[in-house]
């Protein structure tokens, strides 16, 4: 028979939940990085215009202070607070005023006006054509000496915006005049997107390299994952052919010791017959024997193939009393002819569990079949097995209590060890199977010596 082989590409599919939470957690990431860029991007943004403002202010301000500064050289302080209108003709402010509307472009006109709403000084850009009635109704009415910013659009060309920034000048500690200070809004929006192109540049770029990163990062964790599970599943193979190996070491030394007995049962058989003897008493103690070592042969096959096979679960609803009660009603009948005493402990409330009803029934069978060789070995005393199931929590504790002799240390080392049997004729499967059952519910498997004698098993479920 040609052996079916497993390649390590069908074993290997790697861990699709691991995979999906990878995926999932570096689309969050993703996701994260530019959330944040937006929130960076925004508050750039706003960042910006303040600063633009800020330097709108200081413009200003520095302007409004160097005419004031040009005034006072110039000797016309006096002139100004008796009577300024005679000033407007000054030639040398007025100089002063048409350099600071040519050095600066954003710059496009500078009035500057008295307390009586005269003006003084004008200059406008050349080439700017702004409507002195429309400025006269907005602008040379101040109501107040804090600085102020009004936004003006132009009568014949609407596209055209500017701010007029109003600035007091300070004489003897007294605002006297006020400078209108207009910028083109054109200027300083196309220094805004300038500004902007830059830093939305830099910041693209800083969150293209962090994603760019995290692609070779997640790829690398990719190899290594698929790496990991290569080397995962030749570690699995490795182990399951060991497994197999002392499945195989401990099953053959099991099915040797009945072989033996028949083997021997059946020369003696064949002896008696070919010396012509024919007592049937012996015959028919040999041929006993023989069937309990095949009944044991087939026991045996029979719990291997069981904890040998992969467990499905068809879980349902149940009531834990009523498996109780269909495992006393299996094992009442051999207790009875051992003459040992079943004892049935009631919780009270109706204890329901989501479980496989035949195998946790098995489990517990296990447990008692254990609990039944226990006190059968016993010679003298009670022989008594106490069998209840309470709630403790959000669990549901099943306890199978004997009143045998108790688990020797020797015993307690190999209690779950497979093929592992301290009566004569165990098979010592029916403890690892109870283990394996209640473990692929979620739960355990506890047992301890009991302070008044004979050992006490739990079953832990998760209700």
């Amino acid at each position: 028979m040609k052996e079916k082989s497993f390649p390590l590409r069908q074993i290997v599919k790697g861990q699709p939940i691991f995979k999906r939470h990878l995926y999932i957690s570096t689309g969050l990431f993703v996701i994260i990085i530019l959330i944040t860029t937006f929130i960076l991007i925004q508050l750039s943004l706003d960042s910006l215009r303040d600063r633009i403002n800020a330097e709108m202010s200081t413009i200003s301000e520095a302007n409004a202070q160097k005419i004031g500064d040009r005034i006072q050289s110039a000797n016309l302080r006096t002139a100004v607070l008796e009577r300024g209108s005679d000033l407007q003709w000054n030639d040398e402010i007025k100089a002063y005023m048409d350099s600071l509307v040519a050095d600066q472009e954003e710059m496009v006109y500078i009035f500057i006006q008295n307390l009586r709403g005269e003006i003084l000084w004008k200059s406008f850009k050349r080439g700017m054509e702004l409507e002195q009635n429309h400025f006269s109704k907005a602008l040379f009415y101040p109501k107040n000496p804090r600085p102020l910013k009004i936004e003006l659009v132009s009568l014949s060309n609407p596209q055209n915006h500017y701010f007029d920034l109003i600035e007091p000048i300070l004489l003897n500690d007294q605002p006297q005049l006020f400078v209108h200070l207009g910028l083109d809004n054109n200027v300083i929006e196309r220094r805004f997107v300038q500004l902007r192109s830059n830093i939305l540049g830099k910041i693209l770029l800083a969150s293209s390299v962090i994603v760019g990163i995290l692609s070779l990062a997640l790829i690398y964790v990719l190899w290594l994952l698929k790496r990991a599970q290569v080397v995962e599943a030749e570690a699995h193979i490795a182990d399951r052919l060991a497994y197999l190996g002392t499945l195989a070491s401990g099953l053959a030394h099991e099915i040797r010791n009945p072989l033996s007995a028949m083997n021997l049962n059946l020369q003696m058989i064949e002896e008696d017959i070919n010396a012509g003897e024919t007592d049937v008493s012996e015959l028919g103690t040999l041929l006993k024997g023989t069937k309990q070592e095949i009944k044991r042969l087939d026991r045996l096959a029979a719990n291997f193939l069981f904890y040998a096979k992969p467990l499905g679960l068809e879980k349902q609803k149940i009531a834990i009393s009523e498996i109780l009660d269909d495992v006393i009603l299996l094992v009442s009948q051999e207790c009875e002819r051992a003459g040992i005493k079943l004892l049935r402990q009631n919780s009270g409330d109706p204890l329901l569990i989501k479980a496989d009803r035949d195998l946790l029934k098995q489990a517990i069978l296990n447990l008692m079949v254990n609990a039944q060789d226990a006190v059968s070995s016993k010679p003298t005393g009670e022989r008594n097995i106490t069998l209840g199931a309470t709630q403790e929590g959000d669990q549901i504790v099943i306890r199978v209590r004997d009143s045998g002799p108790g688990i020797g240390s020797e015993e307690a080392r190999n209690l779950f060890k497979l093929f592992y049997s301290s009566k004569r004729g165990g098979t010592g499967l029916g403890l690892p199977i109870a283990q394996r059952i209640v473990e692929s519910h979620g739960g355990k498997i506890e047992w301890k010596n009991h302070d008044l004698g004979g050992a006490e098993f739990c079953i832990r479920l998760i209700q």
